[in-house]
């Protein structure tokens, strides 16, 4: 494990490669899973502001979860997930395109009609954040949907952290990135 500031980062984000493939997982982690995708508090107000213009991506039944729900529901105390659709337990905010699942605010973000790209939970993925004392942690989730991923990280040789630069940046800036770079360069040449 590596300390960068006060983020401990996990070896298998140096260690395990990874590259997402959606022409083989078609999306599956947006319908997979019990639960929905972890919100942040300071994103809930992103959610309510955005809903309007992204709206229009989603699905019927994403709508209907939405407004039963909200854009958000409390998972536990003051930590916030997006709602589900019940039937299929797909994330309300998912529709789907050319046979691929696909975020109704990231395409919302990508056709630049809104400023905020997606909870930074699904961005970072298949990192997941958590809280050790005083530090911010940052594991690899282990998925059998995320084979193929693996695999053409592998074949790329694509480490995780390298994979997700963009938005471990946005999630902790340049400066830390470029911190966490210099300390895998050095561990690698001891």
């Amino acid at each position: 494990m590596l300390i960068v500031g006060d983020v401990l980062v996990s070896d298998e984000l140096i260690d395990k490669c990874f590259c997402c493939d959606l022409s083989q997982c078609a999306g599956a982690c947006c319908v997979e899973g019990d639960a929905g995708a972890p919100v942040a508090a300071d994103e809930v107000a992103d959610l309510d502001t955005c809903y309007p213009t992204f709206q229009k991506y989603m699905t019927e039944a994403g709508i209907a979860a939405v407004e039963a729900n909200g854009e958000t529901f409390v998972l536990d105390g003051d930590s916030f997930g997006t709602p589900l659709i019940p039937a299929t337990k797909a994330c309300a905010f998912s529709f789907e395109e050319d046979g691929i699942t696909k975020c109704a605010i990231e395409k919302a973000f990508l056709q630049g009609e809104i400023s905020f790209r997606k909870p930074i939970s699904c961005y970072l993925y298949p990192i997941r954040v958590s809280r050790v004392g005083k530090y911010t942690a940052l594991n690899y989730h282990h998925w059998d949907i995320c084979k193929t991923a693996c695999e053409k990280g592998r074949a790329l040789a694509l480490p995780v952290y390298k994979f997700l630069k963009m938005p471990l940046v946005q999630a902790f800036g340049e400066d830390w990135y470029r911190e966490l770079e210099a300390a895998i360069e050095s561990r690698s040449s001891v």
